[in-house]
């Protein structure tokens, strides 16, 4: 399994947390970078299950395990996270080439 890292701005708002520390990077499995680059779009869970060819259950456990990791952050926020990190090419694997979809 691939493991791909995502670092979150320190200027995103995180509630709860001191928002001058440095934010750690965050562990994304390969199955988790793709469903997470596809949350840009502000697709639905069903169609991301479809253009991914996922089942819908698998992109629920995969959207809930990402905003767990990215600190419990909703949906929503998920989504700009994601089209930032595409916009950016801020996802890498392992000091690779940023991925970009």
């Amino acid at each position: 399994m691939r493991v791909v890292s995502f670092t979150v701005p320190a200027w995103f708002p995180a509630y709860g947390r001191e928002t001058t520390a440095r934010r750690p990077e965050v562990q994304l499995t390969e199955q988790e970078s793709a469903v997470f680059l596809c949350l840009a779009t502000g697709a639905s869970n069903a169609e991301l299950a479809g253009e991914l060819h996922l089942s819908v259950s698998t992109v629920k456990f995969h959207v809930h395990n990402i905003r767990a990791k990215l600190g419990g952050i909703s949906r929503l926020q998920a989504c700009l996270l994601a089209a930032l990190a595409r916009e950016e090419g801020t996802l890498s694997a392992g000091g690779a080439a940023a991925v970009r979809r």
